[in-house]
C-alpha cells in the first residue's frame, strides 16, 4: 500500500466510523451506535464482538476496523500489506470516494453489493477504467479489433483485459501521434 492509498484508507475508515456513529464517550459506545443496518455491519459486529471477548473487554474501534478486514478476507491482516486488489475489496465495505459508497455506509448500494458477490465483476471494472484513463475509447477498440477481432473490449473477460491494459500502456508513445 502507497501512501496515497494509505491515506485513503484512513479517510475511508473514518467516513465509516462517522456514518455509523461509532464513538465512545468515557469508554462506552454511544446509544446511537449502528449495528444491524444490513448483514455486513451484523457480520463486522459479531467478529468485533468476538475479537473483544478474547481480551476480555467490550468493543473498541480497532476491533471494529480489524473485523473489517476479517469479513472482507477471512482473516486479519495489517493494512500495510494490502494489494491493490485486496484494498478495492475493503473499499465496498467503506466507499471508495467516488462511485462506490459503501456497504457499511449505505448498505442498499447495489453497485457495491454486486462487485461484492461478484469480484470478477470488479476486477474487470478497475481494468476497463484504467484502460480507459490511459487512451481514448477509439484507440483501445481499434487495438482490440487487431489483435482480438472484436470493437466490444469491455466485454472481454479480465485476464484479456490485463493483456489489453498492457498492450496500450506499451503503445502509450505510438498514442501521442494518433489523430483520435
Amino acid at each position: 500500500m502507497n501512501d496515497s492509498q494509505n491515506k485513503k484508507y484512513w479517510r475511508c475508515w473514518g467516513a465509516v466510523v462517522r456514518a455509523n456513529q461509532w464513538r465512545w464517550i468515557k469508554g462506552r459506545l454511544v446509544a446511537e451506535a449502528v449495528k444491524d443496518a444490513g448483514p455486513h455491519h451484523e457480520a463486522v459486529w459479531r467478529i468485533a464482538e468476538s475479537l473483544a471477548d478474547q481480551s476480555c473487554r467490550s468493543v473498541e474501534a480497532e476491533d471494529l476496523r480489524h473485523a473489517c478486514h476479517i469479513h472482507t478476507f477471512g482473516r486479519d491482516m495489517s493494512h500495510a500489506s494490502f494489494n491493490n486488489e485486496q484494498f478495492n475489496r475493503l473499499l465496498l465495505l467503506w466507499g471508495d470516494e467516488r462511485k462506490i459508497r459503501g456497504l457499511l455506509v449505505y448498505p442498499d448500494d447495489l453497485r457495491a453489493q454486486t462487485f461484492w458477490d461478484n469480484p470478477e465483476m470488479q476486477k474487470k471494472d478497475s481494468l476497463i477504467r484504467s484502460i480507459l484513463a490511459c487512451a481514448s475509447d477509439e484507440y483501445v477498440s481499434k487495438i482490440s479489433s487487431d489483435i482480438w477481432g472484436t470493437i466490444y473490449w469491455q466485454d472481454l473477460d479480465a485476464t484479456t483485459l490485463l493483456g489489453l491494459l498492457r498492450k496500450v500502456k506499451a503503445n502509450a508513445p505510438a498514442m501521442a501521434s494518433q489523430p483520435f
